[in-house]
């Protein structure tokens, strides 16, 4: 059986189509046709969630979703109505609405907001209770992937096992770490950072082994590296692939014998550290370019934690963006309450190449921004034109030209977020320098 719906509507043609093309997506739906019948429904039975009209006979949409939320306070409801303002929204979530459309809307609209919602909050159990939003270490989730990645960082974290966590750009890799170490043995020592991509290579066995005073021109004084630096806790190396090769045969010793020289000195230093390290690409291809030893691999290896892509885990971004706008309205003092329903559904459709970095910006901006109380789709995407119907005045020609355009903002705010780095911006989109700068010059950026 699926989720069961009450569905509220007083216009029998609206009724009974919403209620066909949601029994066909597996849903069980219960229709009323006015305030009154939708009260007794709600007394016979509890539901997942709900679709009420806002201008109801007998008994007002608000009223009965009062009424809803008092008897199924973990489900969804939806507001249905004609007559949209931002009064009558801001009035709904107050009362306890999860969304709000405006009619008339594709069903399909419906039907990809009622998954996400669902999926986001998960339809109550038979003792009445339902998963809440989780948090392990920094990391939110209600997602079933992340649950899983928690119970695996839970289970290796006690040990002095050697982690790769592999992920894309804003996955949450460092966060991964923090969360080892603290629920390691290891919790009172130190957990020591090393941006790997961000140090010239020239420098990073100097910043990772520290160095003795004249090893080199400018080494006035003898200074520690981090491997000494994180002794007796956990030392983290982000983007392990960026390494040169000198390096990595001075990481495996340690990795293998716990001991090394500073640069320029003959003494040997024992540390001990537990190694984690991370990295956006795949380390089995850098050992087949031969950009990687293969031995360093196997001991960087020993697990191996796989971060999914925001865009794999999609009921997670309504309670990040939520925690997000939480923790940047504090110390603003901004009474931004929450997301109205088209800024809810922009965040759930985005593609978020950045992943939960992105959408982190992305809603810091706006909070920041906003002079609401609740945050919309203006507040989000500022830089978009107004959308047009199709075929209308400023409409684009073609599919391709929409296409590029889209690109187009997005490579500018991406290097805007970067300070114009281009080199950072290829790192977060994923692609080689030399494909973004054909990219800007073919889009007129150049």
């Amino acid at each position: 059986m699926g989720r069961s719906i009450l569905l509220v509507e007083d216009e029998p043609i609206l009724r009974v189509t919403l209620a066909n093309d949601l029994a066909e997506e597996g849903y069980e739906v219960t229709p009323a046709a006015d305030g009154r019948e939708g009260f007794s429904r709600i007394r016979e039975r509890r539901f997942d969630a709900a679709l009420l009209d806002l201008k109801l006979p007998g008994v007002d949409g608000l009223t009965l979703l009062k009424m809803f939320k008092a008897s199924n306070p973990q489900a969804v409801a939806i507001m249905m109505t004609a007559y949209g303002t931002i009064q009558s929204a801001v009035a709904a979530m107050k009362a306890g609405a999860t969304d709000y459309l405006l009619k008339p809307f594709p069903t399909e609209e419906l039907v990809v907001l009622l998954r996400g919602l669902l999926a986001q909050r998960a339809a109550p159990t038979a003792e009445g209770t339902c998963p809440k939003v989780q948090q392990f270490g920094d990391l939110i989730y209600v997602s079933q992937k992340m649950a899983a990645v928690c119970d695996l960082i839970a289970t290796v974290a006690p040990s002095d096992a050697t982690v790769l966590v592999q992920g894309e750009t804003g996955t949450g890799k460092e966060l991964t770490a923090r969360a080892i170490h603290q629920h390691s043995d290891r919790r009172e020592g130190p957990l020591v950072s090393v941006p790997c991509a961000a140090i010239p290579e020239t420098l990073l066995e100097s910043e990772l082994f520290g160095h003795e005073k004249g090893a080199f021109t400018g080494a006035i004084r003898e200074r520690r590296g981090r491997f000494e630096l994180a002794h007796g806790g956990s030392l983290f190396l982000d983007e392990v692939m960026d390494l040169g090769p000198a390096v990595q045969a001075k990481l495996l010793r340690v990795l293998q014998e716990k001991e090394f020289e500073r640069v320029g000195g003959v003494r040997t230093i024992k540390v001990d550290v537990r190694l984690i390290s991370a990295s956006r690409k795949q380390l089995e291809d850098e050992v087949l370019a031969g950009r990687m030893r293969e031995d360093l691999f196997y001991r960087l290896k020993v697990i191996t934690i796989r971060l999914p892509a925001l865009r794999e885990r999609r009921e997670d971004i309504l309670p990040l963006a939520e925690h997000f706008l939480e923790k940047y309205r504090r110390p603003l003092q901004k009474e931004v309450r929450g997301l109205s329903p088209d800024a809810s559904r922009y965040l759930l459709s985005h593609a978020w190449p950045g992943n939960v970095r992105e959408l982190e910006a992305t809603i810091q901006r706006a909070v920041t921004l906003t002079k609401r109380d609740v945050l919309t789709l203006e507040d989000l995407s500022p830089d978009d034109p107004p959308a047009t119907s199709p075929g209308g005045e400023g409409s684009p020609h073609s599919l391709n030209e929409a296409v590029r355009e889209a690109e187009r903002r997005y490579l500018q705010e991406v290097l805007q977020r970067v300070g114009g780095q281009r080199k950072r911006a290829a790192q977060i989109l994923g692609i080689s320098r030399k494909t973004l700068w054909k990219k800007l010059k073919m889009l007129g950026l150049e």
